[in-house]
């Protein structure tokens, strides 16, 4: 009995990404376990075996997605009236399009076997059969063909079945637009079961709901089990391109699932705010922002070093740097920047992303201007790397346009450029124009305007050192990994007695 009651205390943690770009989770893992708790991170393996490692002293457990439910929906969407005349599934509309190209082609065979009896009047009847049964097949297979691909066009937007779901069921719909729930279900509930946790951390709105099922599942078997919903962002501020189901379904689930929850964190006091309020949530949600890891930060040697990016970019060190860090998206409105280098003569911007058509197009954007030449598109660096990385720049920006997630929290790069101690100039988002006036590290523009950030650019590089001199106080101090896990724990240790 003594050696169960020294037994570890076991967390589980759930997240339905890869977890190795997950800097958050990874970091949350890390600290719990640092703590003393036995803590294992359940994500998503990338093949179709089950894969282990550890990340410091947590345990991670990546499972196999089977994916049933996706391919089944991608290719069987929901089907209204007029969509159950066409085609039942793709996969059946490509087999009828296949089976009278291939009929088509034996057509012509038919009509070189009719040719070589040339008064043959029954080889002649046949072939005008054949014929016109093909034509008439043809018409048949493309109009059932279009009615499946409308049909499934239809299913992407929330009219119709779908509409009905989203606005009536308690779950938005989620299972009927989301059909990943399915399979996230399918995947780490077993697992979850086998573990037999004394907590349950869901990271994010799409895992909220397979953990307080499964909390629920193991408390029925008399195990007592505490669940944790861990909020990254605010969902019903969020519109996924492409699916306007998902934010009304993911919005339901949260709405359904979060007051079943013992305990809730966030990334902001914004978000935190909106949380208590839309759920009536009696007990206001813990506040841990995703600052950067010191000791991560700290971390590395000789061997792990890359250049910094002034020296990636191939500047010297009096030349001016605008320097961007993370993922680029229209929403992200990096144009603003690019449109300001004529502008700013003598200024260069660097960018530290991945290549994709938006990136594309800001080159295109600037080979245009005139300005290619002092735009840099460079690699991702390690996580550890990037705040050595930017310090040599000259001005961290942010550009983004308002949106509501973008407007309650500081992003990851912000906590990147704060502990590379660069002078900002940023767009009147909410909380990262407020937060840049009251520490005195930048400029805020209105979003959009390339004029006004020109200008904000300028104020800064003519008398940097004012900028930079907050950061001679606490501010870093209070804006780390590190400062934020007392939250954290706290929460754990409130939950676990």
């Amino acid at each position: 009995m003594q050696g169960a009651e020294q037994r570890p205390r076991l967390a589980v943690m759930v997240v339905s990404n890869f977890v190795d770009g997950d800097s958050r989770v990874q970091k949350t893992a890390r600290s719990v376990a640092e703590a003393g708790w036995d803590v294992v991170l359940l994500g998503r393996a990338r093949g179709n075996t089950r894969e282990e490692y550890t990340i410091g002293d947590a345990r991670v457990i990546r499972v196999p997605l089977r994916m049933t439910a996706q391919t089944y929906r991608k290719d069987n969407p929901p089907r209204g009236v007029a969509g159950r005349l066409g085609y039942r599934s793709g996969e059946q509309a490509r087999m009828r399009v296949d089976a009278r190209r291939a009929l088509r082609a034996d057509l012509e065979v038919e009509r070189r076997l009719a040719a070589l009896g040339d008064d043959d009047l029954a080889a002649k009847l046949r072939l005008t059969g054949l014929t016109a049964a093909d034509r008439a097949r043809g018409y048949w297979i493309e109009a059932r063909r279009r009615l499946y691909e409308r049909s499934a066009a239809k299913a992407k937007k929330p009219g119709g079945r779908t509409r009905l779901a989203v606005g009536l069921g308690r779950d938005g719909g989620a299972w009927l637009t989301q059909p990943q729930l399915v399979d996230f279900d399918t995947a780490f509930t077993p697992v979850i079961a086998e573990l037999k946790p004394d907590l349950l951390h869901a990271h994010d709105f799409d895992t909220v709901g397979l953990v307080v099922r499964a909390g629920l599942k193991l408390r029925g078997t008399g195990h007592p089990v505490k669940i944790v919903y861990d909020a990254h962002e605010y969902i019903a501020g969020w519109e996924r391109p492409g699916d306007p189901a998902f934010r009304p379904a993911m919005a339901a689930q949260e709405r359904k699932y979060i007051r079943l929850a013992d305990g809730v964190i966030t990334v902001s006091d914004a978000i935190a705010d909106l949380l208590a309020a839309d759920h009536g949530l009696e007990v206001r949600p813990t506040v841990v922002c995703n600052a950067p890891t010191v000791a991560e930060l700290a971390s590395g040697d000789d061997a792990d070093t890359v250049p910094d990016v002034r020296a990636a970019a191939g500047l010297g060190p009096d030349v001016p740097l605008m320097v961007y860090a993370g993922m680029t998206a229209p929403e992200r409105s990096l144009e603003t920047a690019v449109a300001a280098l004529p502008s700013l003569p003598d200024v260069h911007l660097a960018m530290v992303t991945a290549r994709n058509p938006y990136v594309d197009a800001l080159e295109r954007q600037a080979r245009d201007l005139g300005v290619a030449d002092r735009l840099h598109i460079l690699p991702y660096v390690k996580p550890h790397q990037v705040v050595g990385h930017l310090a040599a720049g000259s001005v961290g920006i942010v550009t983004s346009l308002h949106s509501p997630n973008y407007e309650l929290s500081l992003p990851s790069k912000y906590y990147e450029y704060l502990n590379a101690r660069l002078p900002l100039v940023v767009s009147d988002l909410r909380t990262v124009g407020a937060f840049t006036r009251e520490q005195g590290i930048g400029e805020v523009f209105p979003a959009g305007d390339s004029e006004a950030f020109a200008a904000g650019v300028r104020a800064v590089l003519a008398d940097r050192d004012k900028y930079v001199k907050p950061y001679d106080g606490d501010l870093l101090a209070r804006n780390t990994w590190e400062a934020q896990v007392p939250e954290l724990l706290g929460l754990y240790e409130r939950l676990a007695g």
